[in-house]
């Protein structure tokens, strides 16, 4: 069956929209599918890499299956990791209204700069946080005690911190998205300033281990990238402005 170019525009029943959402979704099933079956072939030499921020401590397995279940969630967090561009690209052509010819040229764009801050958040947390992360909480009140850490935990560890911090990092993309729509603008985020960099702090209390240090090393980036956001969201208002300006009127999503 020849798949079917869906238009938001369009006056379509929602099954179409449906089946839509059901093509992307097997499109990152199936880049997921071939990724994880290569990130599998290479399992052993990337829990070495992953295992370098604790390379002073040893993994252990507490159970017969526990390796072998712990690659196979190494594995699949690989090819998601490594799947984000074409889950960035089926979000953006599933969301963005109709795709017309103007408005196709924000594709790459929005899919490059999307998967440049996802990488930036995972360098960041493999380099400044996990280090540190791992070196206080390895050794705060540890005195005759040693550390044995199963490798399904510490997996599990690893991988919900990268994640987290993969996304965060999409704050900027997301708010110049929003302001494209119409749903922010930066004159509002300007104003609550005070508010982002209070709610940031709690969420790097929330998010990170419980040492200051951590929690810093998270909030900091985190002010730094509500700046860009600020910044991009008035480039973006003042784009859509000048396009109202001369056109009479502004398009979804148009250039701007």
């Amino acid at each position: 069956m020849k798949r079917q170019k869906i238009s938001f525009d369009d006056e379509l029943p929602i099954t179409s929209h449906l089946e839509e959402l059901r093509w992307r979704l097997i499109i990152v099933i199936i880049a997921l599918a071939v990724l994880f079956v290569i990130s599998f072939s290479f399992s052993e030499r990337i829990l070495l890499l992953l295992k370098e921020p604790i390379r002073d401590y040893d993994l252990v397995i507490l159970s017969p299956t526990e390796a072998f279940f712990a690659h196979l969630k190494l594995s699949f967090f690989v090819a998601l990791l490594a799947a984000a561009p074409v889950i960035f690209y089926e979000i953006w052509a599933f969301i963005a209204p109709g795709l017309l010819q103007k408005e196709k040229k924000y594709t790459i764009p929005f899919v490059a700069l999307a998967s440049l801050f996802f990488i930036l958040g995972l360098i960041f947390c493999y380099s400044v946080i996990l280090p540190f992360g791992l070196k206080f909480l390895l050794t705060y009140k540890t005195a005759g005690l040693t550390p044995k850490l199963s490798i399904s935990q510490y997996l599990s560890f690893y991988t919900r911190m990268m994640l987290v911090f993969g996304i965060v990092f999409e704050l900027p993309v997301a708010t110049i998205f929003l302001t494209k729509i119409g749903v922010i603008r930066p004159a509002v985020l300007t104003r609550n300033r005070k508010y982002a960099v209070l709610i940031i702090f709690i969420a790097s209390a929330i998010l990170t281990p419980p040492d200051v240090i951590t929690q810093i090393l998270m909030a900091i980036p985190l002010l730094f990238l509500y700046e860009i956001s600020i910044i991009g969201s008035k480039m973006v208002y003042r784009r859509k402005a000048e396009s109202i300006k001369e056109n009479g009127k502004e398009d979804s999503l148009s250039p701007g």
